[in-house]
């Protein structure tokens, strides 16, 4: 009997217990119901707000820079302005100096055929001369002149 009483007594303790736990989650249920919780997103649209507007000056600062390279890649050249300035000035020389040399050939060529057209033509009268001071020489030249005429070509 003792043990029944004592088993006894444990579920009487048991269920005050659980009767306590049920007025406490009555009591805990009854806050919830009257907790109203609020959707509160404005530390995450600040949030959002202050990224979006750092976003904003890293993409300004992207522009400017490739703006900025853009420029530089329009205004750049494969060779440096004297390089350029020195090719012109030597094809210029080259171009000069082929100008003149063509010029003085040509001229030369032309100084050669009168100088010879002139010693032709002092031959012509020395050898004239000549002829008129020895006239028998003259006709011993006349002569040979007619004989290799009638010589055939022996090639």
């Amino acid at each position: 009997m003792k043990k029944m009483e004592e088993m006894m007594e444990l579920l009487t303790e048991e269920i005050e217990g659980f009767h306590k736990s049920i007025n406490k989650l009555e009591a805990l249920s009854k806050n919830f119901k009257d907790l109203k919780i609020k959707a509160d997103t404005s530390s995450i649209e600040y949030q959002i707000k202050d990224f979006t507007k750092e976003q904003r000056k890293v993409i300004e600062i992207f522009e400017e820079k490739t703006t900025g390279i853009e420029q530089k890649m329009k205004s750049a050249r494969i060779t440096p302005n004297w390089l350029a300035t020195l090719f012109c000035i030597t094809i210029t020389i080259q171009v000069l100096s082929m100008s003149y040399f063509g010029y003085h050939f040509i001229h030369c060529e032309n100084r050669n055929k009168a100088a010879f057209k002139r010693g032709q033509k002092q031959s012509n009268e020395i050898a004239r001369r000549y002829f008129e001071d020895h006239p028998i020489i003259y006709e011993d030249y006349k002569k040979w002149t007619k004989k290799k005429d009638n010589v055939p070509n022996q090639k």
